[in-house]
């Protein structure tokens, strides 16, 4: 694997979509403070990793958000709450994107957001457009597995593929959450549920599988799952959702640095999305100057 992208989607463990229809008791358990243990592995690791921040928690974690960005992490946008886009009016959601960066930079004291991910990575092609007019400059909602029926369905046309996962169009930037092929299927295998759900052995031949055909690696990670503090389901809540927020839990933030550590042996380089695109933007540069040399 050439490049690694690590991704953070700050939010609680009630804004997963499934659990949003019951009656969450939300104020008794937090799960976002936990973070710090995953904070100072990645410290020890040498990472820098892309944080994307709900801008509806953002004042009450503003310290956590503040020492995450005082250890060199990038920090994102992931919208104003964590509503899916296709129930937002396009004039909603610019309005949205405006607001939560403002107050994402309000909290950091600089203007460092240039960068978004769609909840449940419900992105289209018309709110990916107001996100550049916005002032954004990159974001990484797109995902190739149609079979998920709360995820968008994104339109790259007219967009270059500059890289392996990295799509380009008038200086604005697209970041693939990895997918590998198995039979007529797509299979998400970067992160979220699936990580805490495939045993370690699994995840590293499907990654082998991958690195066959890709240079790049993006994955993504929530608060929630990693930490195994016991979260406060309703007592109805049905097997299938319980069993969703909770598989994996517990051993995930190992299982999560043994990747990591296999990821580091093999050579893989650990990059910030917008150290990516600086990279990208330097390298272009270049050409453009050699170029205009031997003219």
């Amino acid at each position: 694997m050439k490049t690694v992208f690590l991704t953070i989607d700050v939010e609680e463990w009630f804004h997963l979509e499934y659990l949003t229809k019951y009656n969450l008791n939300k104020d008794s358990v937090e799960t976002v403070p936990k973070i710090f243990n995953f904070l100072d592995m990645l410290d020890r690791l040498n990472i820098k990793a892309t944080f994307f921040v709900l801008a509806e928690i953002a004042y009450k974690y503003a310290d956590i958000i503040r020492d995450i960005r005082s250890r060199g992490h990038e920090i994102g946008c992931h919208g104003l709450d964590h509503e899916l886009l296709h129930e937002k009016s396009d004039e909603q959601f610019e309005e949205e994107v405006i607001k939560a960066r403002l107050i994402l930079n309000e909290v950091l004291g600089e203007d460092v957001v240039k960068g978004y991910r769609a909840s449940c990575f419900s992105m289209d092609r018309n709110k990916l457009d107001i996100l550049k007019r916005c002032g954004y400059i990159f974001d990484s909602s797109y995902i190739k597995f149609v079979q998920h029926p709360l995820y968008g369905h994104l339109d790259l046309s007219k967009y270059n593929k500059v890289d392996d996962l990295i799509y380009e169009k008038d200086g604005f930037y697209e970041f693939e959450i990895p997918t590998i092929d198995i039979g007529k299927f797509n299979l998400p295998i970067s992160g979220g549920g699936y990580l805490r759900l495939f045993p370690y052995l699994l995840i590293k031949i499907l990654l082998q599988l991958y690195s066959r055909k890709h240079d790049n690696f993006l994955l993504y990670i929530h608060p929630f799952e990693l930490t195994n503090i016991r979260l406060p389901f309703p007592e109805k809540l049905p097997f299938k959702d319980k069993f969703r927020a909770s598989v994996g839990r517990r051993h995930n933030l190992k299982k999560l640095e043994k990747l990591l550590l296999k990821l580091i042996k093999e050579g893989a380089e650990f990059k910030t999305i917008g150290e990516a695109i600086e990279t990208s933007n330097t390298m272009e540069e270049k050409d453009e100057l050699y170029f205009s040399n031997r003219v």
